[in-house]
């Protein structure tokens, strides 16, 4: 039972299935292909937009270059202090801007708030430019603590990150996650409240991998395509990083499997809550589950061979991820082996 990873997650049959057939063909280079036009134009349909698409592989990528094209090297760039940037991208953020420094929020929950963005901002600037000039806020959708951001909080935080002359970025590794778990649309969680651009996630649910950048404001579309080249994430075949948007999209494959996932979690929650002297340390929003188990119970687990991660933060923290393909078998073994442990 392998509860470490989304990213452990296998890819959807029609991917895999649709990527040999348009290899059975050749076709232009670097995305001036029909395959790479028609994903771009079924993510304008999902963002009900006009917006601009760069097709990268992997999620670090996606957050280090479209950073790089709002923030300057002089700049700063504000995140929760649990944010994936920060922590988990090794740096990467700071070279591809050419040296910005991330500013973190302090968070409760790895969210931020419009009350913490403003004592932040106004605990900032006091020594004018021997400090960095803060010039971006990126938002985690989902967090990496599994919480969400509801479109009200975005547009909160958008709106005050607007009056101090903030470009507003969020990284949607787990995007439909929140998407399906609010019950609403893209566009709601992006563009409609103030997001200029966004790092949509599709390897944790479902692709291969291919992360798209999709940019809504048109003033900062300029470079972003010699960024892209200059980084080395241009693929000369590229159908086949667009190629799998295509059926990720098609049919909803996307929120159903989102959806699919979450629910699992929900079940991971309920199993793991009837143990003694466990807790949910946050709330379970999308597909990940944080807990707080003692020892020797995380112990007697990895004896029956359940996979989870220890997680920093707190004593004994632990996540569990469930994905789209995660099985029912699984949960009936994780429930079977739970009653055995703690009878």
């Amino acid at each position: 039972m392998n509860f470490q990873s989304d990213n452990q997650s296998s890819v959807f049959p029609e991917i895999i299935d649709y990527l040999k057939f348009i290899n059975e063909d050749s076709s232009p280079a670097y995305g001036a292909d029909e395959v790479t036009k028609l994903a771009t134009k079924m993510l304008t349909d999902l963002f009900e937009t006009n917006l601009k698409v760069i097709f990268v592989s992997s999620g670090t990528a996606a957050n280090s270059i479209a950073l790089s094209s709002i923030c300057p090297p002089y700049g700063g760039i504000l995140c929760s202090d649990n944010a994936h940037i920060g922590g988990d991208e090794c740096g990467a953020p700071e070279f591809f801007t050419g040296g910005a420094k991330l500013l973190t929020i302090p968070t409760d929950n790895a969210l931020i708030t419009e009350k913490k963005l403003i004592t932040k901002m106004n605990n900032h600037g006091l020594h004018g430019i021997h400090e960095v000039l803060p010039s971006v806020i990126s938002l985690t959708q989902a967090s990496e603590l599994g919480t969400i951001y509801t479109p009200d909080d975005i547009n909160k935080v958008t709106h005050t990150a607007k009056k101090y002359n903030l470009r507003t970025h969020m990284d949607g590794a787990r995007f439909s996650n929140a998407c399906a778990s609010l019950n609403v649309k893209p566009a709601e969680l992006s563009w409609k409240n103030g997001i200029d651009i966004l790092s949509l996630g599709t390897t944790k649910n479902g692709t291969i991998s291919c992360e798209a950048i999709i940019v809504f404001n048109q003033e900062i579309i300029d470079d972003l395509e010699r960024r892209q080249k200059r980084t080395g994430h241009l693929w000369s075949k590229n159908k086949f990083v667009s190629g799998q948007i295509i059926k990720w999209i098609e049919d909803q494959n996307w929120l159903k499997a989102a959806r699919k996932a979450n629910l699992y979690a929900q079940d991971i929650m309920v199993l793991l809550k009837k143990i003694n002297n466990v807790t949910i340390e946050y709330d379970v929003d999308v597909n990940m589950v944080f807990a707080c188990i003692p020892m020797i119970i995380q112990d007697k687990l990895r004896d029956n061979n359940v996979m989870f991660n220890p997680w920093y933060g707190k004593k004994n923290l632990t996540r569990f991820v469930s994905s789209w393909d995660t099985k029912d078998t699984e949960l009936t073994s994780l429930k079977s082996i739970i009653k055995n442990i703690t009878s």
